[in-house]
Formats: structure tokens, C-alpha cells, sequence
């Protein structure tokens, strides 16, 4: 045995190692009997001559460098077709395995013949070569070729199509993403590419299984025409989302026999169909005394918009004093307050009459009759919390427990002692004069007993010793009064709530969420009072409605792709196969559910490309359930995409196309890098002006920024403009006092301006920010970009009321919202005025100061 092992080290000194060891292990574990035997085995292998490699093994190594050579130049010689980066790597995946399958005969080389030995050589180097070819590919050539090729197609086009726009249309990896930017002719490149994908050769795709897929009628007719018009295709299946989902709906239920759902509204006006029913429902449920109580406590809790956070979120007590030291309350009338106690005592009062009359309160007012003089000789005026004038009485809450002790972060070394001083010096001024009563109420009184109990009962009792020939009676004030008592943008809030409840559905249903989903999701999950409050009273509405469909046996447009994707994640052969190519514009408000579909498209589909065009910085359909995490992480979605950039602006001059780069900037992180330039490099001043007239003269500023506005389209106007060169933007249409001051002096100065939203070429469209998407002017006016209920951003509009029925993760506040103010800038194709006032210039227009010129209206 021992002979053995040394003459296996002189013929193979590579395998000592290994040969040690097992001589060893077969010292250990063989029997006597079976070392015989055993040595005998070695004693042949050394023997034998040198082996050959079969000829099977042969023919498949051959074969499988044939085949891959073949495909390969394919792509690289003959330039075919695109070589896809899928398609690469199970290239490469080939190479690697059939370098794997050689290496089993490098690895024992000094047991083959020569022959063997050449041909293993020949193949790994082949191989090799093929392997490092294959990872070098970038299909430039291809590119550039049919660049070349099809520049007569691309002529077509109304405008001549720049190097990106060409590339953007040749490149055809599995999944392709064009980043476009505003004015980058986006909409002309999907149209382009689907006339080159039927005309190319030898890789053409039949008409009939392109699909193109846009959001909106006007939008699928616009594609459909265009393709028409000037490449004479009319074969190309061009769709809206829910008119696919409808075909594919009723294709599933022909297929089974079973009967397609009715739609529940027309579908030709779906959107306001919809809010209409809804606002009925809520008319109807809104006499139920339970569902009125709903809507009071939201209107408790509407300025309640943070989680409130816990001890347990701190790390230091300090931070958790700190914070709590911090917090506001707001009442219903917008009073901010001290604390819950103070906020629960003001609502009361302005929740309830006394006698049927309201009860004039005054929060803090100055009690000049307590004025004193302290130690060091100023004069203080104590403010008590609560007084009401026409009864000469006060309402003091102490923040004090059972104990007679405040809160911990309460400052001071002796909190609760100064403070209790502090209430005895209070009772002492009462108990010193006759005209003023005092009522009290304590803290703990508010967390452990009935409250409004008992401060009904206190107030009753003040009076009635007051006035002992009066009675008194607070009695809840009618639901309309109060409505008329809250602040301003609570009010508004309120008046939209069927609006808003018919968002919070859409939403819910572009994630598929169920009512019993969100109410989950309520028990389980952190989220603010306000939002609370918001789903408690729409989720009322939406179980109404969720019933309502069921028993009619119904569906409506949210539906219909909702119930696509179970028919196709259901039925294996529906629509297997359908597709070669799937375009889709206006990618960057896709939502979960359109998701979900071109998904199961895609599945069905093998061999499908994906080809999604948009702009990331134009998502502004996060009201209707779109979520921008499926375009800025496309490739989380559909793995290894080719992105292509449409970075020159043909509309609009440097100044502008600079100014809308500056406002995205502060979106960090949540949009996609991307550089944008202009094709007109003119650098028309961007002017903002400035009304002094404040908040609380808003019929004088709304006047005064109408009025030099229209003084200013009428001057363009007799300059030669066209009303169509001009647009009038607004971020919110229903704001009333601006439009009827607009209204009034154009009619004065008979400029014609149109208030329907409509583009009609006589009048100058007066409409808001996002129905003026896709449209551009020569010259843009944006009214009212102020930090207010109807400014820019819009306090009256806060999605995050919406957060239980959406899935995606939370977005910052005012992103959207700064989205939307990108696009309302880049309409403009040369001239851009804005309107603000002095003492409420809205963040947007500050995040830009040094790209506009300010100017004061007088």
C-alpha cells in the first residue's frame, strides 16, 4: 500500500495532498481483507494507458459552440435584432456551463491523449474568447445601423427627432424605461416607435400584437389618430387601462360562459357619475344622527394631522418632555390651545348653545382688573383661559392630578409647588371683588369622569348663581351652525368631504383594499386623529357602496382591472400569448392595480417587451391611486431595464427649463437625477409679483392681482398674441372671490377669458394646474401661489388623509404638490408671471428666488 502511494506522488505530484489523505483514511477504515482488493483497484489505474474523450462528449461540446457562435453573430454580425440583456446572459450562462464541462477534462489532463488534449485546448479557447465577447456587447452598433436604416420613418415625424429620441425607439431590451423630461416630445416617441416596430426587418412585429396603453379617451384617440394619419396604421390595439380591463373582463367571462358584470355607471362620464352617487350617499347617510357625530368629531380633530407619539419613542425623557412641552392643540373656530383639556372646554362651547344662542368665549383675554406689579416693579396682566362677556364670568382649567401635581415636563425644580401658588394667587383676586365668577376644572376631572358632564353642570350652577331668576340650558347647536363656527379651512374641508370620500374609494380600490382591509389596517397599524376620523366616516360610505354593487351585481371602472387581473392570474390560456410588445405613455402614475395588470400581462406573454415612457417629475395623480415608487424604482419591478434619457426641452426657453430643475431639486430622494436642457436658450425673466395686502384683505388683494393681470394679458393681447398663446393657471378652480374678481374686470376691459377649462381659440382658458397637463403657451400666468387654504401649496387638499386606504409607503407632504407647481412653470414656453402676497409667499416661490425677478404691485 505504501508502494502504492509513492509511485501515485511521482506520476501525479499535483494530487500528494489529496492522495495522502486517502491512504491514510484506508489505513483507518479498511479491513485487512479488503486492503488486498483495494491496492489491487490503485495498482490498475496506474497502469492503464491514456484515455480519450468520447465522441459524444465531443459532439456536444462542438455543437454547443456551434449554436452559440451562430446566435451570436446573429446580433454582432448580421445585427438581427437587439441583443436583450436576458438574452446575453443566458448566452453567456451557456458559455460558462459548457467551460464547466471542459474544465472536467483540464482538471485530468495528464490522463488524456493528445488529441483530447487539443480539442479541449481548441474549445476552452473558443469559448473563452466567445465569453469575454458576449460580456463586451453594448448592441452600439445595432443602434447606430438602425438608426441609419429607418431615418426616412423617422422623418415622418412633425419635428426632427434628436439622437435620444432615435435611440430611445431602437433600443428593445426586455424591459425598456424612457426618462423624459417636459417639452422632450415624449408622446411622439412611443408613436414613433410602434410604426418601427412594424417596419423593421428582419425583426418586425405583427400590428396585431402591439399594445398601446394610455390613461386617458382623449389621449388613447390622440396615439390612435396620429398613428393613422401619418404611418396608415390602424391595426395597432391602442387602449385606455379600464377599456383593456373591460375586454379582457368580458373575453374571460364569453370564454366560461359565465355573464359579464353590468357596469354600474355609463363609463362616458364615469368620474363625475361616480362623485355624484357618492355625494348622494352622503347626503342620505348625514341625517343619521350616529354618522353626524362622526363628522363632528373629525371636525374636532381636523388640525390633529401628526402621530401623536409616546414616551416609548424617546430615547431620553428629557427628548419626550421636550416634545410634549412642544404640542398645540386646535379648536374647531382654529383657536390654538394649551393643551387637550383647554381644546375639549373650547369645542364644548362651540359645539353647544346656551338658551338656543350662541356663546360668545374668548380664549386667553387680557384681565386688566388682575393687573399687579411683580418684583421687579413691571406690570403683568394675568390672562385666564376662558371668558365669556355677557355672563362676566371666567373659566380657569388648573392642570393639576388628584394630588395637586402637574405633569412631569412641566419646568422648574418645584413645578407643582409654583403652580399651585400660582392658582392660589388667581382664587385670591376672585375672592377679593363681586363682579366676576370663577369656574374650575381640573385635569384629572377631564381624564377620569364624564367632562362635559360635569362642566355643563359647573357652568349651570356659576350661572344660576349669578342670575338666580334665569334658567339655563346648553343644548347641542344644530349641525349647520356649527358648521358655520368652524375655521375657515376646516369649513372647506368639511363641505368637500363627499369629494374626498369618493377619492378615499378610488384610492382603495386601485390597491384592491376591501373595507375590512382598511379597518384592519386602522387596528393595527399608527395613524393620526385626523386620519382616523377621515376613514371612520368614509368607510361608512364605502361599505354602503361596496353593498350596493354587490347586490346589484355591478361593477364600476376600478372594478374592471381589478377583476382583469383575477380572470388572468385565474385562467392560464387567457390571453397567453397575445402580446409581442407592450407600450405604455404617462408611465409615471401607474398605480398598484395597472401594475398588477400589464404584470400578468407580461407572464402570460412570453418573450414580451416592455416599453414605459414618462416623467417623474410631472407625477401628479396621487389623488386617483397612482404611486411614483414603479417608475423611480422601475428596475425593483422588471428586472435589468435599458433606460434611455429625453433630456432637450423643445418648448420652453433656458430660463424657464432652469427654474423647473430648481424646484425639483427640493425633492431629495424621491426623484429620479436627471439633467434637462433647452432648445431656446433665450433667458426671459421669470417675474414674480407681490401684493401687499395680507390675509386679512383678501377681497383688496384678490382685486388688486386680477386686476393687473388682465391689465397685463390685454397689453399682450394688443401686441399680436392669440388668446391661445396664453393660459391662466390656478392650483385650486373653486376659489370664488378670485374668479368672480377676474371675471368682473376682464369683463370691463372686454378681454376674453373662458372659465369651462376648455381650450377654445377666441378666449384665453382660465383652468387649474392639472387639467392644463400636456398643454403649453406662449405665455403663463399663475394666480394665488401663496401658503393658503386655496394657495400653492393647497392646505385644503392634504393627501395624507388618504393614508389607510393606500398601500405604498408615506410621501413627504408637499412633494406632490411641488410636482405639480413643476408643471404649472413649464406650460410656459417663454413668459412666466406669478402672483403672491407679501405676508404668505408661498416655500415654492422662495425654493426659486434666485431664478425670478420680484416686483411690488402698487
Amino acid at each position: 500500500m505504501l508502494l502504492l502511494f509513492f509511485l501515485a506522488a511521482i506520476f501525479f505530484p499535483e494530487f500528494v495532498v489529496p492522495l495522502l489523505i486517502l491512504f491514510l483514511l484506508s489505513l483507518v477504515f479498511l479491513k485487512k481483507d479488503h486492503l488486498a482488493d483495494y491496492s489491487s483497484y490503485v495498482y490498475k489505474i496506474l497502469r492503464s494507458e491514456k484515455e480519450s474523450i468520447s465522441e459524444e462528449a465531443k459532439e456536444n461540446i462542438e455543437k454547443t459552440i456551434l449554436d452559440l457562435c451562430k446566435s451570436y453573430e446573429s446580433y454582432k454580425i448580421r445585427k438581427e435584432t437587439y441583443l436583450t440583456y436576458h438574452e446575453k446572459e443566458k448566452l453567456i450562462n451557456a458559455c460558462k456551463s459548457c467551460l464547466g464541462n471542459c474544465s472536467i477534462y483540464t482538471h485530468k489532463s495528464r490522463l488524456l491523449d493528445e488529441p483530447s488534449k487539443d480539442f479541449i485546448g481548441r474549445s476552452v479557447e473558443q469559448l473563452t474568447c466567445l465569453l469575454n465577447e458576449l460580456k463586451a456587447h453594448d448592441n452600439e452598433d445595432f443602434i447606430q445601423e438602425r438608426i441609419q436604416k429607418y431615418d426616412t420613418l423617422f422623418q415622418k415625424s412633425p419635428f426632427p427627432l434628436d439622437d435620444s429620441q432615435k435611440r430611445s425607439i431602437v433600443i428593445d431590451d426586455t424591459h425598456n424605461l424612457v426618462v423624459a423630461g417636459a417639452g422632450s416630445g415624449k408622446t411622439e416617441v412611443l408613436i414613433t416607435r410602434a410604426a418601427y416596430l412594424t417596419e423593421r426587418a428582419p425583426d418586425g412585429v405583427d400590428s396585431k400584437k402591439i399594445l398601446i396603453l394610455a390613461f386617458q379617451n382623449k389621449a388613447a384617440g390622440e396615439v390612435r389618430k396620429r398613428l393613422g394619419e401619418r404611418f396608415g396604421i390602424d391595426a395597432i390595439e391602442v387602449r385606455t387601462f379600464h377599456s383593456l380591463g373591460k375586454k379582457i373582463l368580458e373575453d374571460a367571462c364569453k370564454n366560461s360562459g359565465k355573464e359579464t358584470p353590468e357596469l354600474k355607471f355609463s363609463g362616458y362620464n364615469f368620474e363625475r357619475e361616480f362623485s355624484s352617487h357618492v355625494n348622494s350617499l352622503f347626503s342620505l347617510k348625514k341625517t343619521d344622527g350616529n354618522f353626524q357625530k362622526k363628522i363632528m368629531n373629525y371636525m374636532k380633530r381636523y388640525h390633529d394631522n401628526e402621530i401623536v407619539k409616546s414616551k416609548d419613542d424617546f430615547e431620553e425623557k428629557e427628548e419626550f418632555y421636550k416634545y410634549m412641552k412642544g404640542l398645540t392643540y386646535t379648536a374647531l373656530d382654529g383657536t390654538k390651545v394649551k393643551s387637550e383639556a383647554e381644546r375639549a372646554i373650547l369645542n364644548f362651547f362651540l359645539s353647544h348653545n346656551l338658551n338656543g344662542e350662541r356663546i360668545r368665549v374668548f380664549y386667553e383675554n387680557p384681565a386688566e382688573w388682575m393687573a399687579y406689579t411683580d418684583s421687579n416693579g413691571d406690570k403683568k396682566v394675568p390672562r385666564p383661559d376662558f371668558f365669556f362677556p355677557d355672563y362676566d364670568i371666567y373659566l380657569e382649567h388648573w392642570a393639576i392630578d388628584r394630588d395637586g401635581n402637574v405633569p412631569d415636563w412641566f419646568e422648574g425644580e418645584n413645578a407643582s409647588e409654583e403652580y399651585r401658588k400660582g392658582m392660589a394667587k388667581k382664587i385670591e383676586k376672585f375672592s377679593q371683588q363681586e363682579k366676576y365668577s370663577l369656574v374650575e376644572t381640573r385635569h384629572y376631572e377631564f381624564k377620569e369622569t364624564d367632562f362635559e358632564k360635569s362642566l355643563t353642570e359647573k357652568m349651570t350652577i356659576a350661572l344660576k348663581a349669578k342670575y338666580p331668576d334665569k334658567d339655563f340650558e346648553f343644548t347641542p347647536a344644530p349641525y349647520e351652525q356649527i358648521v358655520n363656527r368652524l375655521s375657515a379651512e376646516c369649513r372647506e374641508s368639511v363641505k368637500g368631504l363627499s369629494f374626498n370620500i369618493g377619492r378615499f374609494i378610488t384610492i382603495a380600490k386601485t390597491y384592491n383594499v376591501s373595507p375590512k382591509k382598511i379597518e384592519q389596517r386602522l387596528l393595527n397599524g399608527r395613524w393620526s386623529a385626523k386620519q382616523k376620523r377621515f376613514a371612520s366616516i368614509a368607510l361608512d360610505i364605502y361599505e354602503t357602496y361596496d353593498n350596493e354593487l354587490r347586490n346589484e351585481n355591478k361593477i364600476d371602472f376600478s372594478d374592471m382591472i381589478n377583476l382583469a387581473v383575477k380572470e388572468l392570474k385565474e385562467d392560464r390560456e387567457l390571453y397567453k400569448n397575445s402580446f409581442d410588445q407592450i407600450l405604455i405613455d404617462e408611465y409615471q402614475d401607474i398605480s398598484a392595480q395597472r401594475y398588477e395588470l400589464i404584470r400578468e400581462l407580461m407572464n402570460k406573454n412570453e418573450g414580451c417587451k416592455l416599453f414605459c415612457v414618462g416623467d417623474d417629475w410631472q407625477s401628479i395623480m396621487g389623488f386617483s391611486g397612482s404611486n411614483l415608487d414603479f417608475f423611480v424604482n422601475f428596475h425593483e419591478y422588471f428586472d435589468h431595464p435599458a433606460r434611455t434619457d429625453l433630456s432637450i426641452n423643445y418648448r420652453s426657453c433656458k430660463s424657464i427649463v432652469n427654474t423647473g430643475a430648481e424646484i425639483i431639486v427640493h425633492n431629495k430622494g424621491s426623484q429620479i437625477e436627471k439633467e434637462t436642457f433647452a432648445k431656446n436658450n433665450d433667458e426671459t425673466p421669470i417675474r414674480v409679483y407681490t401684493s401687499g395686502y395680507g390675509r386679512r384683505s383678501s377681497y383688496r388683494y384678490y382685486s388688486q392681482i386680477t386686476t393687473h393681470c388682465v391689465d397685463l394679458i390685454k397689453c399682450y393681447l394688443d401686441e399680436g398674441y392669440e388668446p391661445k398663446d396664453i393660459l391662466l393657471l390656478s392650483r385650486i378652480g373653486k376659489n370664488i372671490m378670485m374668479q368672480n374678481k377676474l371675471r368682473e374686470h376682464a369683463e370691463k376691459l372686454n378681454v376674453p377669458i373662458s372659465f369651462d377649462g376648455s381650450k377654445n381659440p377666441n378666449k384665453v382658458p382660465f383652468m387649474t394646474v392639472h387639467r392644463s397637463k400636456g398643454l403649453q403657451a406662449k405665455v403663463v400666468f399663475l394666480l394665488n401661489v401663496v401658503e393658503d387654504l386655496y394657495g400653492f401649496p393647497c392646505e385644503l387638499e392634504n393627501p395624507d388623509i388618504f393614508g389607510p386606504a393606500t398601500l405604498s409607503s408615506k410621501k413627504g407632504r408637499y412633494e406632490e404638490e411641488r410636482r405639480l407647481f413643476y408643471v404649472g412653470v413649464t406650460r410656459a414656453m417663454s413668459d412666466l408671471i406669478i402672483y403672491t402676497r407679501k405676508d404668505s409667499v408661498s416655500k415654492f416661490i422662495n425654493e426659486i428666488e434666485n431664478k425670478v425677478t420680484v416686483c411690488e404691485l402698487k
